[in-house]
């Protein structure tokens, strides 16, 4: 809590009246950060209106999913408690005085300043139809949300996520588990329309609706339906989702409340020039609530670009903000997600030309170019050269005509002997968060930060998505750690059960006919006699057509009964019973003719998915290459495989009643 930070002497410092920030999110914290590298001690009085130390919001998403505690969002706060000129006070600012340079907390304070920094950030966009009042829906943008909806997920079977932007992408994400079903509703055409081409967004819908994800796209909310609390969504199609819970991920609205009514001019956001000044000079604006040039960035990298500006500004007096890039990275069912710049072709005054590639792995790239100039690029999968793609563009570099061959033959810009990070421009952003490039880290390390943390905390990298950890890991010299599946032990259990029969089938002989009829027990008659055999058989036929069913069960977008990591343990153990009874039926025996493919494919159909089974359950041990290479090589083999067990089935059946 706030109370364990030292409080400075708010009246004046040296005759200076300190530096008042409003706003404890990360780029407020990352503005007093900045102040303190550009070597100012002046007074600082940071002022956050919830019951939290400052803490990190931008892995909120992480913290709803279960992957990191309270304690491991809030931000490094050791050195600044024990600067005696800081101060953090729980405090909700209400007004501010331009004339005489002080603001007003809600119980009558006044605070003078010599300098404010607006950093009040943005809140959830909700939009204005009937029952979002409903008890039982969420909105996700701070730590308060976040606790309501971790302590409602024990509880929240059917969940409608409304708005499929990167928010939505990431509360959808973070609330799958308990057996919850999601639907994601977005009105646009195409999920994360604002970063993704067509191909892009169809691919990672593809890969959404794998872990079970509902995807409804071109589809407004009507209304939130129920009396108290939420029973389903209505869509303008007149279809209505049946639901207990609603998050509404729909966008944001920054907060310019305060700066409204204290006379600071604002659009969308609180107007700022290059300097982040409002049209009060001593007035600062920086993050979500500022607006540069008539445009507002939703992410957190522009908001650090603009803490450091605004930081040098007052201390030096030179620096200026040209504008950012907006660049969107997540991992979504262990793909990277890319987007940076302009990648759409929506002004025809202006057109575009794109370069495209799609990789044997299924992994998609493309590149937008105006006149010539490199503008924009999107990557759907692993892509090494994306931190030298985003130097590309934020230096607006050309690029040479053999590269664009290249990468025309290839998908990539440059050879693979210079794709390692120590080859890569010092100016190469590898931690886009807090825009630390290659040549920062390469200091570090020379310095001697050799482990993560080390450089966490000399650098920033790594400390707020952990994205580029991997990158990170490797100018360490240390092997890059992928994370591990929630299902992987009940998987590789089903899996090893699946191969115990393989090995078995294969290793075990034959058994043979018993040689006389007076034998007590006579174990032959279970595949020799014809009651015995129609038992088994139908009893295998059954639970193959099961089998096959539940495939496609796991990736229906109509019928959403458990998680997508239910229905593959399932699936899997599923297998290591038909196994069990094929042996029962065959007696060990291979068979001849039509039998022996139909069991040869039986056998190859176990092992490819047992292969594609370990290979998710071993992921965070393997290399992406290595890993994604093994689960697409068993996935398609396994799905080839598929199609003539029906034809076979079928035959061997006719055959043996014909017969």
């Amino acid at each position: 809590m706030s109370d364990s930070l030292p409080k400075v002497n708010i009246e004046e410092s040296n005759g200076v009246h300190p530096i008042i920030v409003v706003g404890a999110g990360p780029v407020g914290f990352r503005f007093i950060q900045e102040l303190r590298k550009n070597k100012s001690q002046a007074p600082v009085i940071l002022f956050g209106n919830e019951p939290y130390k400052p803490y990190d919001r931008v892995r909120l998403s992480s913290l709803l999913a279960g992957e990191y505690s309270s304690e491991n969002l809030l931000l490094p706060l050791d050195e600044l408690e024990q600067d005696p000129n800081f101060s953090y006070l729980f405090k909700d600012i209400v007004a501010i005085d331009p004339d005489s340079k002080a603001v007003t907390d809600s119980e009558g304070n006044e605070y003078p300043y010599s300098k404010l920094i607006l950093a009040t950030g943005s809140r959830a966009h909700v939009p204005h139809v009937p029952g979002v009042d409903l008890d039982g829906v969420f909105t996700f943008r701070n730590m308060r949300d976040a606790e309501k909806l971790k302590a409602r997920t024990t509880r929240c079977k059917d969940l409608v996520v409304v708005g499929g932007g990167l928010l939505g992408l990431e509360a959808a994400r973070a609330m799958q588990g308990n057996m919850t079903n999601i639907t994601l509703v977005q009105q646009a055409g195409r999920i994360m329309n604002q970063q993704l081409d067509d191909i892009a967004a169809s691919r990672l819908q593809d890969n959404l609706e794998e872990m079970g994800i509902r995807i409804i796209v071109g589809e407004g909310v009507k209304g939130v339906v129920g009396e108290q609390r939420v029973e389903g969504v209505a869509l303008r199609n007149g279809e209505v989702i049946s639901c207990d819970t609603v998050l509404i991920s729909a966008g944001i609205k920054p907060n310019i409340d305060l700066a409204r009514k204290s006379w600071i001019k604002v659009g969308s956001g609180i107007r700022v020039n290059d300097q982040l000044q409002t049209s009060h000079p001593d007035i600062y604006a920086i993050g979500e609530c500022a607006e540069h040039k008539e445009k507002v960035y939703g992410l957190v990298a522009p908001g650090f670009e603009q803490a450091a500006v605004a930081a040098e500004h007052i201390c030096k007096g030179s620096s200026q903000y040209l504008g950012s890039y907006s660049v969107a990275r997540l991992k979504v069912v262990g793909e990277t997600v890319f987007s940076m710049g302009d990648v759409h072709d929506d002004q025809p005054h202006d057109p575009k030309t794109f370069l495209s590639y799609t990789c044997s792995d299924g992994s998609y790239r493309k590149l937008a170019f105006n006149r010539g100039q490199l503008v924009g690029a999107i990557s759907i999968g692993d892509w090494d050269e994306i931190p030298r793609i985003q130097e590309l563009l934020t230096h607006k570099r050309k690029l040479k005509p053999w590269q664009k061959l290249r990468f025309r033959t290839t998908g990539n810009l440059w050879s693979a002997s210079s794709n390692s990070p120590e080859n890569w421009p010092e100016t190469a952003v590898i931690c886009n968060c807090n825009n630390v490039s290659r040549g920062t880290l390469s200091a570090a390390i020379e310095q001697g930060c050799c482990s993560i943390e080390r450089i966490a905390q000399a650098t920033g990298a790594t400390s707020t998505c952990g994205s580029c950890k991997p990158v990170v890991q490797q100018m360490l010299g240390n092997e890059v750690v992928q994370s591990a599946e929630p299902d992987r032990n009940g998987l590789l259990g089903t899996s090893l059960a699946v191969l115990a029969a393989l090995i078995a089938f294969i290793f075990v002989p034959a058994f043979t006919v018993s040689e006389s009829v007076q034998d007590e027990l006579r174990l032959d008659l279970i595949w020799n006699d014809g009651l015995y055999k129609q038992i088994t058989g139908f009893t295998l036929l059954g639970l193959t057509v099961l089998g096959m069913l539940m495939s496609l069960k796991k990736r229906s977008k109509v019928l959403r009964i458990g998680s997508f990591s239910f229905w593959r343990i399932l699936h899997t153990a599923l297998a290591s019973i038909c196994l069990i009874v094929l042996l029962v039926h065959t007696g060990f025996n291979a068979g001849q003719s039509l039998n022996q493919w139909l069991l040869l494919n039986f056998l190859l159909l176990a092992f490819l998915g047992v292969l594609v089974s370990i290979a998710i359950g071993m992921q965070y041990k393997l290399s992406p290459s290595v890993g994604r290479q093994v689960r697409n090589i068993g996935f398609w083999g396994h799905l080839l495989l598929s199609w003539p067990l029906p034809a076979l089935l079928s035959f061997h059946i006719l055959s043996v009643y014909y017969f």
